[in-house]
């Protein structure tokens, strides 16, 4: 499920799963490619925190927070209030971005899930591999 966000050089809106803005044609910095996620990756919460602890994620120190409205500075997380599902990034002076808030769980775990991925892949570790 894709959600709207708008260009930061026109101000046009533009949809989480076009690589471009339509008006104006600027990169959307925002764009997921939805088709990533491989079969057999986490769909919940509970999901994703079992799929970290078998391949021995040290999540913590990761600064990623899976379940957990965390509020300190340089962190990724996700947590469900009720029947709303947000991932967040806190960033270094302490403010937040929401990457996702919305109803859809499957689709709140991908987006941590993929950014969980690209950081172990910066480090040299592939743990959808394990």
């Amino acid at each position: 499920m894709a959600t709207a966000g708008t260009c930061p050089f026109c101000g046009s809106r533009v949809m989480s799963d076009e690589k471009k803005c339509p008006a104006c044609g600027g990169v959307n910095e925002n764009y997921v490619e939805h088709a990533r996620s491989a079969p057999g990756a986490p769909r919940t919460i509970p999901e994703l925190r079992d799929w970290c602890a078998r391949r021995g994620m040290p999540l913590a120190r990761m600064r990623f927070f899976v379940g957990e409205d965390f509020r300190e500075a340089r962190a990724y997380g996700i947590f469900a209030d009720g029947g709303t599902y947000t991932v967040y990034k806190n960033k270094a002076d302490g403010s937040r971005a929401i990457r996702y808030s919305g109803p859809d769980e499957a689709y709140a775990v991908r987006e941590l899930y993929l950014k969980l991925l690209d950081e172990c892949h910066a480090r040299g570790f592939y743990p959808e591999n394990q």
